[in-house]
Parts: structure tokens; sequence; C-alpha cells
């Protein structure tokens, strides 16, 4: 998944100076990093590359004429993947290229808490996913805040990118046809939030189903183990709204990232600006 956050990220931001990049650019160049690598077929689904208030549209799609250029005074949203030989990816990133609002902050923040909270989430064998959605939807719900679709859909191998019949989301929608948990599966973990005409923020990453040491020999209870390799914008974190254990998760993640992103580039001949950039982008908070 790094393949394109982690060189659009760094590109943009490196980039910015003097130079007009729209939305359909920054999709364009999404596709570009993701194809260099092996095992690439095709992307997963349109890139939603969006900027300022677009990003508040969930499904957005920019076109050549009519979209935005990204703004260094606007949050950016970035929601893409691909189809490779060997699996499906599906990652959302959002960043700001300049200096975030307080609000913004504190927006992006609780989605931040709720996404790590469901990522640290212990439940049993066959738990339904809408029955641990509010966890990533608590930290909004604290202050009358919430997002308008699910929290976590499967994705297959090689397959669909939203794939039933795991899901989280809001027992509103529950249906009768849905799967419990299972070792093994594979969803993601994306809360959100938007605000209609202005701003739209989401965080994604794909998730493994694994086993915790706790619960019965022949019913071991489950955790979320994440397995997407991208940084979380530190600009837009106000760590005096997280709680100690969200600041550990999040630090050791971006350790988790450093590492194994960090090995791949030195396999890669990376040069020495984007490692830098990969280094400041996950020190801890």
């Amino acid at each position: 998944t790094w393949q394109s956050c982690i060189p659009l990220s760094s590109g943009i931001n490196a980039e910015y100076g003097g130079a007009v990049v729209d939305e359909v650019d920054g999709a364009d160049k999404a596709e570009f990093f993701r194809s260099q690598y092996d095992k690439f077929v095709s992307l997963s689904f349109d890139t939603i590359s969006s900027s300022g208030a677009n990003a508040a549209v969930i499904h957005y799609k920019p076109e050549k004429g009519s979209c935005l250029q990204v703004d260094k005074d606007d949050i950016y949203l970035c929601d893409s993947g691909a189809q490779y030989s060997d699996g499906t990816t599906d990652v959302t990133r959002t960043i700001h290229l300049g200096a975030a609002t307080d609000h913004q902050r504190d927006c992006f923040t609780r989605v931040l808490m709720g996404h790590i909270d469901l990522a640290m989430a212990v439940f049993p064998p066959e738990t339904k996913g809408t029955c641990i959605d509010a966890l990533a939807r608590r930290p909004l719900w604290n202050i009358g805040l919430d997002y308008q679709h699910g929290t976590g859909h499967g994705v297959g191998s090689f397959l669909n990118v939203h794939e039933g019949p795991c899901r989280i989301g809001s027992g509103k929608r529950m249906s009768k046809y849905e799967m419990g948990l299972k070792k093994g599966m594979i969803l993601s973990n994306e809360p959100g939030y938007y605000e209609s005409g202005k701003f739209g923020m989401r965080l994604e990453s794909l998730v493994e189903v694994v086993e915790t040491d706790v619960g019965p020999e022949d019913g071991k209870y489950l955790t979320f183990r994440t397995i997407t390799m991208a940084p979380i914008d530190r600009k837009l974190i106000n760590k005096e709204l997280m709680s100690d254990a969200q600041i550990k998760w999040l630090d050791n993640y971006h350790m988790t990232v450093r590492a194994e992103v960090g090995s791949l580039f030195e396999q890669l001949g990376k040069g020495k600006e984007v490692k830098q950039w990969l280094h400041d982008q996950t020190c801890p908070l």
C-alpha cells in the first residue's frame, strides 16, 4: 500500500512550490506510482482524489476541467487501491499541505482515535462487525458528530475490493446475511468526518482478523492486525485529546511502518530525500 501513498504524499509536499497540481493529477500520479511495481494489474476502483470542499463528497470522482487544484491551505484526501496478482489493496490517507485549523485537527484526531480504538478491539469469534462499529464512532459521538457510511468492508484477494458477507457498520443496517468475524478475514477500518462545502477526512487501513492469547483454547478471542503500511499525517493530530494507549498504538504503528517500508526502500535504492521524509513522518508523538 505504501507504493502510492508515500510517493504521492512526499511528492506533493516536495513539489508543490510553484507547480499547479489538480485532483486528477493526484489520481494519475497515484496510479503511476503503483504501476511501477511488480505484480500490478490494474486499479481496484476509481481513485478518489479530493481537495477542500470536494473531500466532503464521500464518493467523489475528479474530472479535468471541473476539478479543484490541490491547495496548500486545504485538506487533501486520497482514497485509492490496486489489483495485484497476489492481492487487492484499498487505502485512504488525509493530509494537509499547510497549517490545519484547530477545528480540523480536533476532528481528524477523533477520527484517528476511533480508528485506533477499533484496531485495538478484542472480541469473541463470530462477533458481527455491527457489534463493534460504535468503537470507531464513539470519539465523534462524544461531541455530537458522526459519518454517514460504513466503518469497514471485506476485501478479497485479487477479487472484489468491497466484498461481503462480513462488514463493520451501523446496527441500523444489520442484515441476517452478515457473517461473524473469523480468523484470517481482511477488512477495512475507515472512520471519517465530513462538513459539506468545507472539508472531508477519512482514515482507512486494511486489517487482518487474528487470534489473541486470551479466551478458551477452543475459541481464542480475536483482534485486528493493521496490514496497511502508510504514515498518518502528524500535522492533523492533537495528541492532547488522545489517551496514553492510543498514543502508544500510533507510535508503535509508525515504528512498524518505518521498519517495513524503510527496508523496502533500501532494497529499491530509494534516495535520501524520501527516506528522510519517511523518518520525519514516523517519529513518535
